[in-house]
């Protein structure tokens, strides 16, 4: 009777073993299957490659290029070869530009006259980016680091094959996560790099003896002039006299083969002249400004002054420009080689705390600008540009700031409209620890000197910017210093830069300014900051607001107590505008403000809360959308600064936000757990065993008295979903939080997936149900990887289901918090969120705690070595993130950035408290 009673037992034990056995099999197989399914899923659509064009470019649109009547022009605008990052080939037309990462080979085939075979060539750019390779006949010519720079690169004459075909190909490179890259990778609300060659491109054939570089420096200085009758009542008048100290550069490239004339005694002597007109009214005479003996491979440099009498300043009222006529002649008279420059006079600085233009009080009325079209891109015409300034003009504006490095076609139409123009640096909340590494430091730096190279004859250039954000409370002393030598050196201009928190720092010794920005912020916010400002500011530095706007979205006409309405847009800039037109009338150290920004333009990654559903990416700051149709905040803008009239746009009422699928899932989840729980005695006995006496449950899990997979599997999409609602609550209730996008941005930088976290967290009944199959696929994934990693230590006979139950039951507190996603949502509390947190990051410790226990029971090994090996793994594998994240994307260093940033604002409110 004994002996019949074992063989039955062993009987159902041998069939308990091939009945796990199966499940396992069939978890494991299932398992694999879904992670095969989601993972390696081919993509639906292929890659695509979108280029923007702009065809109102053509060879006889106007350059930034001085008039000459010597040199050759050869436009390079028209149909390219393109070789895609793919492989495949394509015709567009240049310039062009595309937004895509990766490599772009430009290829462009051209015939050269045999009458060039005397000359010198050069290619000029007016803007390519964002880092380009030039290859003639594939050979290497030189390479250009400063994307959207314009820049002048001579053509060795070895290179070239005069009257026959010519092969000219440019790399363009668009990634900006690569060392060196110039600007950084992009962040949150970083706007779009565009990349190609988007602006005017040409061939410049000179003399082999030629003007190289122009250099100039003036003073503006009041003369006395006498009465011509000495009475006792005439008074002496003043006018202004200018005195210009010109430097002029000559190059001579390899002379052989070159007939030049010679003189008298034989010498091949070269003599260059300048002299200065208004109009067509001669200024000065003719000056010899340097004399020398032709030889190659030679840079001659020579100074010299024009003294003008009488001169006419350059001022937004009537912006007087002088010609300034270069030319270099043979000893016969013979033209080499000429240049003529448009160039203006002009005084800034600063008394009584007042920004000055030409020694009288100016308030900047400024505006951003984005160099963006709805349907070129940042290709901008000629006529694209004239037009955006005759409409920027129109509004009473007076100055306007360029955040990337401009078409120089900007200086000339700001010129000649009176227009003062700001240049910055696209810099943007970078760490100071990247804005002093070398190779960033001689990007930064580059970037500078071309930008002053380009700009330095227009009088209308005023102001450049070292960068938005900079963290004064750490040391960028090397990157401000820098630059800021770097212009006060080369420029008679303005510097400044925008702190990310204002606070006393020696640093501002580098800035004109105490300049600051205001993006989105409350008023009271930004009347703190403003009244902060004046106890930095004085008489030689007054406070510029160097950006400040609201994002609006599109058709949102609910009224100003919406934050995110037109209408709320529009009085943004009323209050603060009001707010800096009274310190300035009363004589307090105000210089102005740009608003931000003068039309839509688009973001590299797409922000949680998008302004725009049909376009993402787009960046609703504008006061005319992407196509140039007006928002009322233009009209705002215009009043305000013409001195109109002014209407307080409508209150209205906030739109509702409400979503009540999360309170929806928190009672049904509720609901689902009371059932189960009243369900299932079995369930009910094990969950409470769980929660009370969890070894006795993993004892029986180790003897396998516990062999269903139901029970595990039940309550495990019950806690994934707990999970997922919380997880999806928290993204509800932050979406409109900065921090969050930016670290969202940070770390997720696939662009598809970004945009499916975005839609995921403004949708969270559908974020539920997604989020809650990722925590089912880690939740079936880890008792798998623990089973493994047993193995390498243990030769156990521990199975997969076992594990899952330990996973399962461990997890069995996180049932205490299957109603806050409800409350997360409701509450909208930012203290609660912090406990619920904290909470939420105390029972994940205490769960893997318990996973850790439960392993060492089934699995029969010490419970300390458990311990200290998974806790040992979990802060390794974090770690490895860490670095790894630190490596490619800086993590480190924008944490002590956003550190700092908090650290620096608690101080401020203390101190106004």
């Amino acid at each position: 009777m004994r002996q019949s009673h074992k063989d039955s037992l062993t009987a159902a034990s041998i069939k308990e073993t091939i009945l796990n056995s199966k499940i396992n099999h069939f978890l494991v197989k299932s398992f694999f299957l879904l992670l095969f399914t989601v993972l390696f899923t081919p993509p639906l659509s292929a890659q695509v490659y979108t280029f923007f064009e702009n065809r109102a470019i053509t060879p006889a649109s106007i350059r930034a290029y001085p008039q000459s009547q010597t040199r050759q022009i050869l436009s390079l605008v028209g149909k390219w070869k393109v070789k895609l990052p793919s492989g495949l080939e394509s015709e567009i037309n240049v310039p062009s530009a595309f937004s895509f990462s990766g490599k772009v080979t430009f290829e462009k085939v051209m015939m050269l006259p045999k009458a060039f075979e005397s000359r010198a060539l050069m290619l000029v750019s007016e803007g390519m980016g964002t880092r380009c390779e030039i290859f003639f006949n594939d050979q290497f010519v030189g390479a250009q680091t400063v994307g959207g720079a314009p820049f002048k690169i001579d053509i060795p004459s070895e290179m070239l094959r005069f009257g026959a075909e010519n092969t000219l190909k440019i790399i363009c490179d668009s990634r900006l996560n690569v060392p060196n890259a110039f600007p950084l990778s992009p962040q949150a609300y970083d706007k779009q790099n565009f990349a190609g060659l988007f602006r005017n491109l040409y061939l410049v054939a000179t003399s082999p003896i030629r003007f190289d570089d122009v250099d100039f420096r003036y003073h503006v200085s009041d003369t006395l002039i006498m009465p011509l009758q000495r009475t006792p009542a005439a008074l002496p008048d003043t006018q202004v006299t200018v005195k210009l100290d010109l430097t002029v550069s000559v190059k001579q490239f390899d002379l052989r083969g070159y007939s030049l004339a010679v003189d008298s005694i034989g010498r091949k002597r070269v003599v260059a002249y300048g002299q200065l007109f208004l109009d067509t009214l001669k200024v000065s005479d003719k000056v010899q400004l340097a004399q020398f003996d032709a030889a190659s491979n030679q840079v001659i440099r020579a100074p010299s002054s024009f003294q003008i009498l009488n001169a006419k300043l350059w001022q937004p009222t009537s912006p007087t420009r002088y010609s300034l006529h270069l030319e270099l002649l043979t000893s016969t008279g013979d033209t080499l080689d000429d240049l003529t420059f448009l160039l203006g006079f002009r005084t800034v600085g600063f008394a009584s705390g007042n920004f000055q233009l030409n020694r009288k009080p100016f308030l900047l009325k400024g505006l951003h600008v984005s160099e963006e079209t709805e349907q070129t891109a940042n290709v901008l015409s000629p006529d694209d540009i004239l037009r955006d300034l005759m409409l920027i003009r129109s509004a009473g504006v007076n100055a306007i700031c360029l955040t990337e490095l401009p078409n120089p076609i900007w200086y000339h139409f700001c010129d000649s409209l009176g227009l003062l123009l700001f240049i910055q640096l696209p810099v943007r909340n970078a760490p100071s620890r990247l804005l002093v590494q070398p190779g960033f430091l001689q990007q930064s730096e580059l970037a500078l000197q071309e930008s002053i190279l380009r700009s330095k004859f227009h009088p209308s250039v005023i102001g450049y910017g070292l960068g938005e954000g900079i963290d004064l409370a750490d040391t960028p002393e090397a990157y401000l210093k820098g630059l800021s030598n770097l212009v006060r050196t080369n420029t008679q201009g303005l510097v400044y830069f925008t702190a990310k928190s204002l606070q006393p720092s020696p640093y501002w010794q580098y800035s004109d300014f105490i300049a600051f920005s205001d993006f989105n912020g409350s008023f009271d916010a930004f009347k703190n900051k403003f009244d902060f400002a004046k106890t930095l500011a004085n008489t030689e530095k007054p406070i510029l607001i160097a950006h400040y706007g609201a994002l609006a979205e599109t058709d949102n006409h609910n009224g100003y107590s919406d934050p995110r309405s037109l209408e709320h847009q529009a009085k943004f800039l009323l209050d603060r505008f009001r707010l800096l037109e009274e310190a300035y009338q009363q004589s307090q150290p105000v210089s102005g403000g740009f608003v931000y920004t003068f039309c839509d333009y688009h973001l590299a990654i797409a922000p949680v809360l998008g302004s725009d559903a049909r376009d993402p990416y787009l960046a609703t700051f504008g006061l005319l959308t992407l196509g140039r149709e007006k928002k009322i905040s233009f009209q705002m803008l215009k009043s305000l600064y013409l001195g109109e009239r002014v209407y307080n746009p409508p209150i209205g009422s906030p739109k509702s936000d409400f979503s009540p699928s999360l309170i929806l899932a928190s009672i049904f989840l509720t609901a689902l757990l009371v059932y189960l729980i009243n369900g299932n005695r079995r369930l009910q006995e094990n969950l409470q065993r769980a929660l009370v006496r969890p070894i006795n449950l993993y004892m029986d899990i180790r003897d396998q008295r516990l062999y269903s997979a139901f029970d595990p599997i039940t309550l495990l999409l019950l806690l994934s979903l707990i999970w997922a609602s919380i997880l999806a609550a928290f993204l509800y209730s932050l979406r409109t939080n900065a921090d969050l996008d930016f670290w969202l941005s940070h770390f997720i930088r696939a662009a598809l997936l970004k945009e499916s976290i975005n839609y995921l967290a403004l949708h969270p009944h559908f974020a539920i149900l997604i989020f809650a199959l990722v925590f089912l696929i880690f939740s079936l994934l880890l008792p798998l990887l623990s089973k493994f990693l047993i193995g390498l230590v243990k030769r156990t006979r521990v199975t997969y289901l076992q594990l899952l139950h330990v996973w399962t039951w461990a997890s069995a507190p996180w049932i205490i918090l299957v109603f806050a996603a409800a409350f997360i949502d409701r509450l909208e509390n930012n203290a609660f969120n912090f406990v619920v947190l904290f909470l939420c990051i105390l029972l994940f410790l205490i769960a893997f705690s318990r996973f850790l226990r439960g392993i060492a029971v089934v699995a029969e090994v010490n419970r300390v070595v458990v311990w200290l090996t998974g806790f040992l793994l979990l802060v390794l594998s974090l770690s490895v993130l860490f670095y790894l994240s630190d490596t490619f994307y800086h993590t480190s260093a924008y944490l002590q950035y956003q550190y700092h940033g908090l650290k620096e604002g608690l101080k401020i409110i203390s101190t106004q408290l």
